[in-house]
């Protein structure tokens, strides 16, 4: 892929930056949920039975990470998006530490109701 840039009236080809490779071993049963043909362009879309499929596992996809195989098969990997402003808990290994302890102890009904919120948020 190129990029185009404008220098004054001069235009500028430059190569687009390469990515680095993630490579992935995946050990997971696939299922077939729907056959998708090209259209005039190559493309293949994700629509119909793929989105109903989505909808019902209520998956709030923003994007899908493509891999693929020597043999030619896809592997689509959805991502989410994570704003900027909640991004240091998942670069701070201790942080979403505790988060996840205290997600897996809120499931297992390790809680304990509080009535008077400062008091209890002090006394930490």
């Amino acid at each position: 892929m190129l990029l185009v840039e404008r220098e004054g009236t001069k235009m500028k080809t430059m190569k687009a930056p390469l990515r680095k490779q993630e490579v992935v071993e995946v050990k997971e049963r696939f299922m077939s949920i729907d056959t998708r043909s090209l259209d005039s362009k190559h493309r293949i879309t994700l629509g119909g039975k793929f989105q109903r499929f989505l909808m019902n596992n209520k998956m709030k996809i923003d994007a899908y990470k493509v891999f693929i195989c020597k043999s030619g098969d896809l592997l689509l990997r959805p991502e989410v998006s994570i704003p900027s402003s909640e991004a240091w808990i998942y670069q701070n290994p201790q942080v979403i530490g505790r988060v996840r302890k205290g997600l897996q102890e809120a499931a297992e009904g390790k809680v304990k109701r509080v009535s008077d919120l400062e008091s209890f948020l002090n006394d930490l």
